[in-house]
């Protein structure tokens, strides 16, 4: 027997459009869509994959292919957080290495300054323009960037407002998260990697606590309330901030899916959705273009989509107990 060898197959935007409409039959032999046509559907197909994406297409899959790992630098002033492309310390890479942050500590105070001192050979981890969060000894943590890189120092853009002790904490990102869509897992993690859950509580419960942003209740966040919102979400801690900068919280989330911009884009989904989305823009364009959607069309939709959506489902582990009662 005889096989390709290759797993690769894929397709394009306009390949999806092209494919919708010969579905409707609005294409004959060797036809291609004009211009103002894969405009009009482009802009359907965009809305459809925006619908689809996230949890509100209750796909049991859940989008593992669109989760993502940030954390999320905490300050001892804030129980408010921006978390997305614009927002707080919400880091997720860093050009220089692997993960989403790079670590380092001071071998000198710096005060007042706008120059870091690190030692020698301790600077291969930062790059021109990162930011950077710097442990104060207030208890509190600063934001700036990366301007110079030198042979043992680094200069800032915004000089530290006050000390930062020898053996301070030094983190440093090159890229924000964007914003989560929906949280999948949150835990808080300090300096050794040690690990501890944190709740996800619903409106209800977080508006019930009572001091949550009361600026003298510093502590460890236990639990965490996250709105999606526009452009960044926000993310709230259970106390008035955090006791102990060093840690941070590490959120496991879905990220919206990318918009299909250019002609040789390829749809951010797996394969098992290629159907899918073909049948979900036919039915869509299908009253734009006047065109019948017809019981053999619906099946075909109706069946590519349960498919898609069974893709990648999770495998959890479920418990009995008896009922002492």
């Amino acid at each position: 027997m005889s096989t390709s060898g290759t797993y690769n197959f894929s397709v394009t935007r306009d390949q999806l459009i092209t494919d919708a409409m010969l579905n409707l039959g609005l294409l004959g032999e060797a036809e291609v869509p004009t211009a103002q046509e894969i405009t009009d559907c482009a802009f359907k197909l965009n809305m459809l994959v925006k619908q689809w994406m996230g949890l509100q297409d209750f796909a049991p899959g859940l989008k593992m292919w669109s989760r993502q790992r940030a954390d999320l630098f905490l300050s001892s002033t804030k129980y408010q957080y921006s978390i997305g492309p614009s927002g707080d310390n919400w880091a997720a890479g860093f050009t220089a290495g692997s993960g989403n942050f790079g670590q380092q500590q001071l071998t000198a105070n710096a005060v007042s300054t706008t120059t870091l001192t690190f030692g020698s050979g301790n600077l291969g981890n930062f790059t021109v323009g990162d930011n950077l969060v710097i442990q104060l000894d207030s208890g509190d943590t600063f934001s700036t960037t990366v301007s110079t890189i030198g042979s043992s120092t680094i200069t800032i853009a915004t000089q530290v407002p006050s000390q930062a002790s020898t053996n301070n904490y030094v983190w440093n990102y090159t890229t924000k998260g964007q914003r989560p869509l929906n949280i999948v897992t949150a835990l808080l993690r300090d300096i050794n990697n040690n690990d501890t859950p944190l709740n996800i509580l619903t409106l209800q419960e977080y508006e019930a606590m009572p001091s949550k942003t009361d600026p003298n209740n510093l502590s460890d966040p236990t639990s965490i309330y996250y709105e999606s919102q526009l452009t960044n979400g926000q993310l709230y801690i259970d106390c008035g901030g955090a006791q102990d900068v060093t840690k941070h919280i590490h959120a496991v989330y879905l990220r919206p899916i990318q918009d299909f911009d250019n002609a040789t884009d390829n749809p951010e989904y797996p394969q098992q959705w290629y159907r899918a989305l073909c049948w979900g823009l036919a039915k869509d364009i299908a009253p734009m273009f006047d065109a019948e959607w017809t019981p053999t069309m619906q099946d075909n939709f109706k069946d590519s989509l349960a498919m898609a959506r069974e893709a990648d489902s999770e495998t959890t582990a479920m418990y009995f107990q008896p009922n002492d009662n």
